[in-house]
C-alpha cells in the first residue's frame, strides 16, 4: 500500500496562523496536497490541501479543504513534494 493512503496515515496539527481561516488548532489527516497550484497570500507561499478533519478525541469529523503555509508542509514525512 502507498504510505500516503490508508487509515494508518499519521494525523498533522496546525496552529491558527498556519492555515486558512480556522479559530483554534486544526487536525488533519492530509490525503493530498496541490503542490502544483502554490497560493500567493499576504506574503507567504501556501498550498491547497485535502484532507479528513480530526476532532482533538480522534473521531473523523469530515473531509476538507484548506489552504496550508508552504513551510508547515515540509515537515510532513508521509506526504512529501514528489
Amino acid at each position: 500500500m502507498d504510505r500516503n493512503r490508508g487509515p494508518g496515515r499519521p494525523v498533522s496539527q496546525f496552529d491558527q496562523q498556519d492555515y486558512c481561516f480556522g479559530t483554534e488548532t486544526l487536525r488533519l489527516r492530509v490525503e493530498r496536497v496541490h503542490w502544483d497550484s502554490p497560493v500567493d497570500y499576504q506574503g507567504d507561499l501556501w498550498y491547497e490541501v485535502d484532507g479528513v478533519e480530526v476532532s482533538s478525541t480522534g473521531q473523523e469529523i469530515g473531509h476538507r479543504r484548506v489552504l496550508i503555509r508552504a513551510r508547515r508542509l515540509t515537515a510532513l514525512p508521509s506526504n512529501r513534494r514528489p
